[in-house]
């Protein structure tokens, strides 16, 4: 006759308990055991203990843990109760300055501050201004642009996938802009939770608006009639944009004489990982004869600060150049000039790219890898907004089909 195992006593696993041999009684809970233990707290190891003491033990011991989730669920409330969503933001927002790009830390200040307000990006402080009570006519000006009542004061625990749909709901011209919102109100709150502020994330299933890629590139055509009709610093930041590839804002706009070397006929933008968008260290390399000559000229006129300046002389930022080039579009397609939808500062750099894959400067084309390279991008994020430019990724697709 086959010797029985030793192991696990027989018996139905839906008891909630069992007995271990030469361990004792124990108690099934999510998976874990806990000793069974009598009324004066001393483990069960009689492996003939009789079923009813064995149900008795294991009832109370349900009790025990019942009171014990609850006490914990308590506790837990009182710990997070009374913090409210505008705190959470401004907890997040200064965690995303401290570690994030400025452009990312501007953009979602400016949608934290619609959410937590309802007043719209003009109305909230410059970042490093201390804010001050408003005047009067600053609160009338406030009452007639308010778009919603806000959802700073409101409690964490009381926030509702329902109150999101409404903030969304008052801004019907976002659009395809309403997944970046909900994005930044999101990350708010894992933020929080992660750092211990907040128990739960309410909205942590709320559903996010699947990605569309704004790709955008400028043809020969546009570029003459943009910089034909563009003031002349304005004309400049789209040359040189499209000839380097710059990203306007953190790149272009705030190259100074330090990030600048010239040996020859090779010039670098060197940024360091703490002025980079990526974090990491960003160097552009530029040989074009005429991008030299211009870099050289501004240098020479600025020997202090940005090297690029508007009209005013004042150095250009990311939303005067948007700004500006916005502005120039609208005269442009008043005039009959045709441009897609999308079409943005950024389109230049997005030029770049389609330019330098083509080799429309070289006559040489280059695959992802390389614009990957040139850009400081990887080449995963290339692939993804600019593969159908490649001429040379699609030959080898055709070649192995």
């Amino acid at each position: 006759m086959t010797k029985k195992r030793a192991g696990r006593k027989g018996g139905k696993s839906s008891r909630g308990f069992y007995f271990r041999s030469g361990r004792g009684w124990y108690a099934l809970r999510d998976g874990k055991s806990y000793p069974l233990l009598d009324a004066d707290g001393v483990h069960h190891k009689d492996p003939k203990l009789p079923e009813r003491v064995a149900r008795e033990s294991h009832a109370r011991w349900l009790t025990e843990q019942t009171q014990a989730d609850q006490q914990r669920l308590r506790d837990e409330k009182r710990r997070y109760e009374g913090v409210t969503l505008l705190a959470v933001c401004q907890a997040y927002l200064a965690h995303a300055k401290a570690t994030g790009a400025a452009k990312t830390h501007h953009d979602r200040a400016d949608t934290l501050f619609d959410f937590c307000f309802g007043l719209p990006p003009e109305f909230r402080p410059k970042d490093g201004v201390k804010p001050v009570k408003p005047t009067a006519n600053q609160r009338k000006a406030m009452a007639a642009s308010r778009i919603h009542d806000g959802y700073g004061r409101m409690l964490v625990t009381d926030l509702l996938p329902l109150h999101i749909d409404q903030w969304l709901n008052a801004h019907p011209s976002w659009g395809g802009g309403r997944r970046s919102r909900i994005q930044a109100v999101k990350r708010a709150l894992n933020y929080a939770k992660d750092a211990g502020l907040v128990a739960a994330n309410p909205i942590v299933g709320y559903s996010t608006p699947r990605a569309v890629g704004r790709v955008t590139d400028l043809s020969p055509e546009q570029e003459a009639a943009l910089l034909k009709h563009a003031n002349r610093p304005l004309a400049l930041a789209i040359q040189v944009c499209i000839r380097t590839g710059a990203r306007p804002g953190c790149e272009f706009a705030a190259l100074t004489r330090k990030h600048v070397r010239i040996a020859g006929d090779r010039m670098e933008w060197t940024f360091s990982k703490d002025e980079s968008k990526t974090k990491k260290l960003r160097v552009l390399r530029i040989r074009d004869p005429e991008m030299i000559q211009v870099v050289e000229q501004q240098m020479a006129a600025h020997p202090k600060g940005p090297l690029f300046r508007n009209t005013t002389g004042k150095p250009w930022t990311r939303q005067s150049l948007s700004g500006g080039f916005r502005t120039l579009k609208r005269r442009l397609e008043k005039q009959g000039v045709e441009f897609d939808r999308d079409a943005c500062m950024y389109s230049c750099r997005h030029t770049f790219a389609k330019r330098t894959l083509q080799g429309y400067w070289t006559g040489r084309m280059v695959n992802i890898e390389t614009v990957a390279g040139l850009m400081g991008n990887s080449p995963q994020v290339c692939r993804d907004h600019y593969l159908q430019w490649s001429e040379i990724d699609n030959e080898r697709l055709w070649e192995a089909c």
